[in-house]
């Protein structure tokens, strides 16, 4: 009798918790970024400054050293 109690309480448990953890809010999930989005908003510049600090809204080439833009933080 006392090893059905105890699996009554043990199977009880487990099914509490497989409940309490699979009913996760929806709505927590992070928002992906497309490239498109996460490029709208950055602003780029010349690693060497050559234009002295002079900015650009999409990636590409300095105009003077011919270098990547590189995204400012």
């Amino acid at each position: 009798m006392k090893i059905k109690s105890t699996s009554f309480s043990l199977l009880l448990l487990v099914f509490t918790m497989m409940a309490l953890t699979s009913c996760k809010d929806q709505k927590a999930e992070p928002k992906i970024e497309t490239h498109e989005e996460l490029h709208a908003s950055a602003t780029f510049q010349c690693p060497m400054d050559c234009e002295d600090g002079k900015t650009y809204d999409e990636p590409g080439t300095c105009p003077v050293c011919k270098m990547d833009l590189q995204e400012v933080k």
